[in-house]
């Protein structure tokens, strides 16, 4: 009797471990496919991020010429003319391509893309042209180049509003970027003929 005692407690132990480890079977086999597809996921967004750019890329540089009227008093109220102002300059749009998620959904390789934004914006005040306007003509003027920027004010300001207002613009940086990273992408023997490459911006 204690014998039989003895060896009950010990098949309810047994009972209950196997129990356990069937459920931690059936839990595991369930979330297979889900680590499965974590992994392979993290596998391709790895080997995007080494075949992309590291850091912030510039898709398009865009230079212009902007033509302004000015008041212009050198100090002196005899002086004061209207003056034509004649400036080049460059913006360069891009975007950070850390901020780039990628993502795999059956056959298609999702790159879900940041914004475009200006990176830089340079003017060039020391190349710029100065014209006085009067008596109905207009007539080659010397302006210093920080008396130029001076004069100009916020117009740097307007000129970047302008271009992010551009949709024209933002979309040829979007599709510059695609024309550069879809066939490099494709170079790697892991990604081409395997996924068709989207970009959502």
């Amino acid at each position: 009797m204690k014998q039989k005692g003895f060896m009950l407690p010990a098949l309810i132990i047994s009972v209950c471990l196997f129990l356990v480890l069937s459920a931690a079977v059936v839990w595991t086999a369930a979330r297979k496919p889900f680590v499965l597809r974590q992994l392979i996921e993290t596998n391709v967004s790895t080997l995007v991020k080494e075949i992309l750019p590291a850091s912030e890329y510039v898709c398009l540089v865009y230079n212009y010429q902007s033509v302004t009227q000015r008041a212009y008093n050198p100090g002196n109220w005899l002086n004061a003319r209207n003056v034509l102002i004649v400036l080049d300059g460059t913006i360069k749009l891009g975007f950070n391509c850390e901020e780039i998620n990628v993502k795999e959904s059956g056959s298609r390789l999702i790159m879900d893309m940041p914004a475009i934004k200006i990176m830089a914006h340079e003017q060039y005040p020391e190349r710029a042209h100065s014209y006085d306007l009067a008596g109905g003509g207009v007539f080659p003027r010397s302006i210093k180049p920080q008396e130029i920027l001076d004069l100009l004010g916020d117009s740097k300001l307007e000129k970047e509003n302008q271009v992010r207002e551009n949709e024209e613009l933002m979309k040829q940086a979007r599709d510059s970027a695609e024309a550069l990273f879809k066939p490099l992408l494709e170079l790697n023997p892991s990604i081409k003929g395997k996924y068709n490459i989207i970009f959502n911006w």
